[in-house]
């Protein structure tokens, strides 16, 4: 009568292997308690394998522009850290921060202003060793602040509602500007500190009544302070800009 086998295959293996059901191994062991101290072995590997990054585990909320702490259990891991973002909406790493001792068990994050989405993990590489995953447990997501108006400009009749989103910003920010009146002209603009134009985004008569949604490019400009300006001839109103590189 021919041989019957065991089929066995480890979770993390997509190729299985086969052991003989009857007689023993070399080592005096029978071949079903092999199979099955392998299997438990199965089992306590996964086990193991649990996240060595305690926050974010997955699921949680993080509002773009605020400071966050990334943390990690001292206990599974060894030597000098590198912390990397996955951005799954965009299938890019990001660095995070690097050089950073095991022992110090977590750091504080700011998270960028231009982020946003839903498939963020931290991922954490090391110089000494580490037991467990590398990675978060799931994913977590990034939202945006909810946009802010300023005051209005001194000494001007204020009723132009304008957002400015995101802010800080260090690449680039939408200006959002609601209900201007028809035949009157407008001007939106970006002055710096001493009043001085870095850019006009719009400046027309509107034939009816609209608002405008504009995009400022700050890239190529120094990090500091600017304000988005828009004015007609009867209403007004400035949004203070922080721009961080």
């Amino acid at each position: 009568m021919g041989n019957s086998f065991f089929r066995y295959s480890r979770e993390d293996s997509s190729t299985p292997f086969f052991l003989p059901s009857v007689g023993k191994t070399p080592l005096g062991m029978t071949w079903s308690a092999l199979a099955l101290a392998m299997t438990l072995l199965g089992i306590v590997s996964s086990v193991r394998a649990q996240s060595v990054v305690t926050s974010p585990m997955g699921g949680e909320q993080f509002v773009s522009g605020t400071s966050r702490t990334i943390s990690w259990n001292p206990s599974l891991v060894t030597g000098m850290l590198t912390l990397s973002l996955w951005d799954g909406g965009h299938g890019k790493w990001i660095d995070v921060v690097s050089n950073v001792p095991a022992e110090q068990g977590q750091v504080k994050w700011q998270v960028p202003e231009y982020l946003e989405g839903n498939k963020f993990r931290i991922k954490l590489s090391t110089t000494g060793s580490l037991q467990g995953s590398a990675l978060s447990r799931t994913f977590f997501s990034i939202v945006p602040p909810a946009p802010k108006v300023e005051a209005a400009v001194p000494g001007v009749t204020s009723a132009i509602d304008m957002t400015v989103h995101p802010n800080p910003t260090a690449r680039q920010t939408r200006i959002c500007v609601a209900d201007l009146p028809a035949d009157i002209p407008a001007n939106v603009e970006v002055v710096n500190e001493d009043g001085t134009t870095v850019a006009t985004l719009y400046n027309a008569t509107p034939d009816a009544e609209l608002g405008l949604c504009l995009t400022w490019d700050c890239s190529r400009v120094p990090s500091g302070i600017y304000y988005a300006h828009i004015a007609n001839s009867i209403m007004g109103r400035a949004v203070k800009i922080s721009v961080q590189h």
